[in-house]
């Protein structure tokens, strides 16, 4: 099947789903529980259903305690993947019992409160990862230059995914306490086995139960990860923490780059009912399929390029949103990149590492993915290099996510190829101005090589979203090693002719530099508007 008819059926089982059981449980705040856990149970539907799609004959009975769902380690910081197991698709399918949550449901729990005494500021940010953070500093900073102080909710979980400290008076940082994220408990939902099927949905040619459905997929809300994914007890936590700071610092404009995750749920629906006007950063690419589903909440959405727009009004729930093309605040400092500087990085560490120095050198953006699926990109990026007469060494790029275990395999498969790892702290943002290529998937490092002229090479696999770069003429097209030994061939020999048009460019991203600058413009007219509203 697709993925344009997998991501139909998806949607198709979450629309059944939310009408059936959307209301089933509640937060203080009013915010359904599928409104604020949509995207872990999307990913976990999606699972289901490529499993369902996948069963031809009439599954068989499974009997005793299996579990439903099971838990992996993810390659990303913060994540846990959970599938559904072969007892989980006969559930389903009403071909066995399930079991009753063991983890108490607590409707209102006790929780950490807000510092008392923070002052009142006319905005207020929420981030809780350094994507995050690096896309609303630039605004933030910019908006006290115009003499507007912000306060900046920093719910980040992790040491390197933190607001940075900062010694402009007009910014001040608070911590979402950690330990919100501390406790387990799902939902209350009805217990699907004691009661009729009631409603049902069609997946391919099996007919399932929505109450079996409901009671499957609030299994990935018991257990707390962290921040990115909390348990329905620890999203409660946090709606009451979000709803006393924001009624004490009573913001004209919320500020956000995520309000589709579980915190940026919250904090929307707790700043509307503070009152405050609310304004989104697109702080990375959307890619192709993932945005089919209305899951935008905030009412001003600023986006990078053209092509984004017509995605912002399928993506929004709201009748009155706003859409503004204003590129990436984060890109500005790219005016500012050191091409000279950052050479010297890579040549230097793949001199340090492997004792050569190659006349050219591509950077891969690498990307939270799993183990298996990096080791065969590597492997086709690694044959493509093999095939270019020793001229092209590669530096991989990790993503700031990514635990640095997940480059051994790749390393240790790594014959006869130039190449090394940068250090988590550089990544490929702070490299790629020097390479002569940079390979990608999918990274919104793709978006930022393209504004510096470095020739991007989009890889293009199976099962595998990209960017959609070359869709418009922003880059080359790789579905294969081969391929990509001719991509670099040709860079190789005329760099030049491999430029990307500037109307390529805009329609990715509308660069100027001044990015910050229309954000902030945004906000100060949202302020207004709320004040006059």
């Amino acid at each position: 099947m697709s993925t344009n008819a997998l991501e139909r059926e998806v949607d198709a089982l979450m629309a059944a789903l939310e009408a059936a059981y959307g209301d089933a449980a509640v937060t203080p705040g009013g915010v359904g529980w599928l409104r604020v856990h949509h995207v872990p149970v999307r990913r976990l539907v999606m699972r289901l259903v490529r499993r369902l799609l996948a069963v031809r004959e009439p599954a068989s009975a499974v009997g005793g305690q299996q579990p439903l769902v099971v838990a992996h380690d993810s390659a990303a910081i913060g994540y846990v993947s959970y599938d559904v197991t072969h007892a989980g698709v006969a559930y389903v399918l009403g071909l066995r019992s399930g079991e009753r949550q063991d983890e108490p449901h607590n409707a209102h729990p006790a929780g950490a409160l807000p510092p008392s005494g923070m002052p009142s500021t006319p905005v207020c940010a929420i981030s809780w990862s350094s994507r995050h953070a690096a896309t609303l500093l630039p605004v933030l900073v910019e908006l006290a230059d115009r003499g507007i102080a912000s306060t900046v909710v920093d719910a980040s979980t992790e040491s390197v995914q933190r607001f940075p400290e900062q010694r402009t008076p007009a910014i001040t940082g608070v911590r979402l306490p950690s330990s919100i994220f501390a406790h387990a408990g799902a939902p209350p939902l009805p217990y699907a086995g004691a009661l009729p099927e009631g409603t049902t949905a069609t997946v391919g040619q099996h007919e399932i139960s929505l109450g079996r459905l409901a009671h499957l997929v609030s299994h990935v809300l018991v257990r707390s990860t962290d921040c990115t994914q909390p348990s329905w007890t620890s999203a409660l936590m946090a709606e009451r923490w979000l709803h006393g700071a924001l009624a004490a610092l009573r913001p004209d404009v919320l500020l956000c780059s995520n309000d589709t995750s579980p915190l940026g749920v919250l904090a929307v629906a707790a700043a509307e009912r503070a009152g405050a006007n609310t304004v989104y950063v697109q702080h990375g690419a959307w890619v192709d399929g993932q945005v089919s589903w209305r899951a935008q909440h905030c009412r001003h959405i600023a986006v990078m390029g053209s092509r984004d727009v017509l995605t912002a009004h399928t993506w929004t729930r709201r009748a009155d949103a706003r859409t503004h093309i204003v590129g990436q605040p984060r890109f500005d400092a790219l005016a500012g990149a050191d091409r000279s500087q950052q050479r010297a990085y890579l040549s230097g560490l793949l001199t340090r590492e492997t004792r050569v120095e190659p006349p050219r050198i591509a950077v891969w953006a690498c990307q939270p993915f799993s183990e298996q699926r990096l080791i065969g990109q590597f492997d086709v990026i690694a044959e493509g290099l093999r095939n270019t007469a020793h001229r092209w060494g590669l530096v991989i790029a990790p993503h700031p996510a990514q635990r640095p275990s997940a480059f051994t395999a790749l390393l240790d498969s790594a014959k006869d190829v130039v190449v090394a790892v940068a250090a988590p702290e550089v990544g490929a943002r702070s490299c790629l101005a020097g390479a002569d290529a940079l390979i990608s998937a999918s990274s919104t490092c793709g978006i930022e090589a393209l504004l510096l002229d470095v020739p991007v090479l989009e890889l293009v696999l199976p099962a595998t979203r990209t960017l959609r770069l070359a869709d418009h003429g922003a880059a080359q097209s790789c579905e294969s090693d081969a391929e990509i030994t001719v991509a670099l061939a040709r860079i190789d020999r005329t760099p030049d002719a491999v430029r990307v048009p500037a109307a390529a460019k805009n329609s990715i991203c509308r660069w100027e530099g001044r990015s910050a600058a229309a954000v902030a413009d945004i906000v100060t007219k949202a302020m207004t508007e709320n004040t006059t509203s």
